[in-house]
């Protein structure tokens, strides 16, 4: 590769940055690029301090651009000569950044399914809403387009991939579960973009069961599981970006997906929605048109201010039971990552972390051809074993329990 274009500087973009400053030799050239020069520059100027680049003398470099404009963002890609676009902006800038790519002929990568501003409880599945309907223009101009490949959606995504290629011959259910047992200490924070992280919590929850998707009301259904290392937490079903995907690819009963919350949040969660200041819908405030959430987006702390004070892990993985061999089985396929340990090595809180390194690591996998699969794909639809070995060795380990 001779260049990569990051979009968005914020705490995912920053995490980003730095995982591939470390591989820069694969990676080529570095352009961070977002609506603010200055947070691009401050991100590059921490992963010089702290020595992130694997290559001392290959380029990273920031760059202006509203992600919205897609002529801004075509000739920024002519401009870098870049080969891939990591697009860790706004989920509003999926289709401007899509477009780009494939006017361009560049490769495409994301971490999240597009959004509709202002828009709640799209129709599902999702993906099919916006994203797949670009899928033969990916095939005809032979691009590849790897769709939600952060974490959870992502990994998770590879995970079930795996378990489905080699641990468990016929799926029964998956539930893929987010729990932060960590602390940052702040009254109330989102651990990433404040408007995006409440709307999706505030939004009904949608899972796969007995081939259909089922609706139900946010926070109204909950159970409480034993994780590795950190013990039992109560998690909550909600809606998510993979359960928009799997059930066409991953043949399974039912697929959930479950994330913890504290009391705290929850308390907090509640008086927000009570008060109106979650809502889209702009409010005049002397004589201005002030949309709550927005207004509540600027006023929450920055996620990215999270990382210093955070202590504890989180941990992300997929239950899965089925069958084997004509045997009942059930495992839990997982990653612990620890907030502090990733604060020490890129400035960022453990979420953002876990976010970057799968991006990252598909990254060099399209870079090696392995992923390059010159079509728009989601990330089960890969074969999940070269990403398997090489995301530990980005800074993300997995295990897998069985009972």
């Amino acid at each position: 590769m001779t260049g990569l274009l990051i979009i968005g500087a914020g705490g995912v973009g920053s995490a980003t940055a730095h995982k591939c400053a470390q591989h820069n030799e694969e990676l080529g050239d570095i352009c961070l690029a977002s609506r603010t020069l200055d947070k691009c520059d401050a991100v590059i100027k921490a992963v010089n301090i702290k020595g992130n680049k694997q290559n001392q003398l290959g380029r990273v470099f920031s760059a202006q651009v509203d992600a919205m404009d897609i002529k801004q963002v075509v000739d920024l890609i002519t401009r870098t000569q870049s080969d891939l676009i990591l697009n860790v902006a706004s989920p509003y800038c999926n289709k401007t950044i899509m477009e780009a790519c494939l006017k361009t002929r560049t490769h495409y990568l994301d971490t999240a399914v597009y959004e509709r501003e202002g828009n709640i409880n799209e129709l599902p599945p999702w993906y099919a809403n916006y994203e797949w309907k670009y899928k033969d223009d990916f095939i005809k101009h032979g691009v590849t387009g790897v769709l939600g490949i952060g974490f959870d959606p992502g990994a998770v995504n590879a995970f079930c991939a795996y378990v489905h290629k080699h641990l468990i011959d016929t799926i029964d259910t998956i539930d893929i579960m987010d729990v932060n047992a960590g602390s940052h200490g702040r009254f109330f924070a989102t651990n990433f973009d404040p408007e995006t992280n409440l709307r999706e919590i505030t939004e009904d929850v949608i899972y796969w069961e007995n081939g259909k998707f089922v609706k139900i009301p946010h926070h109204s259904k909950s159970v409480t599981y034993d994780f590795p290392q950190l013990g039992e937490h109560r998690v909550y079903s909600m809606g998510h970006d993979e359960l928009h995907s799997l059930p066409f690819n991953i043949p399974a009963k039912r697929i959930e997906f479950w994330m913890g919350f504290s009391d705290q949040y929850i308390k907090c969660f509640n008086v927000l929605k009570e008060l109106g200041l979650l809502s889209n819908r702009p409010v005049e405030v002397e004589g201005k048109s002030i949309v709550p959430i927005k207004l509540l987006k600027v006023v929450l702390p920055d996620p990215s201010s999270l990382a210093p004070d955070y202590v504890g892990k989180v941990c992300i993985g997929c239950l899965i039971r089925g069958t084997q061999g004509g045997k009942d089985k059930e495992i839990f396929i997982y990653t612990l990552c620890d907030h502090t340990e990733c604060y020490k090595e890129t400035g960022s809180q453990a979420i953002s972390y876990t976010t970057a390194v799968p991006l990252v690591t598909a990254a060099i996998l399209v870079a090696r051809g392995d992923w390059n699969v010159q079509r728009l794909v989601n990330v089960e639809e890969l074969d999940p074993d070269p990403f398997m070995k090489l995301m530990p060795q980005l800074g993300l380990d997995w295990d897998v329990r069985e009972s």
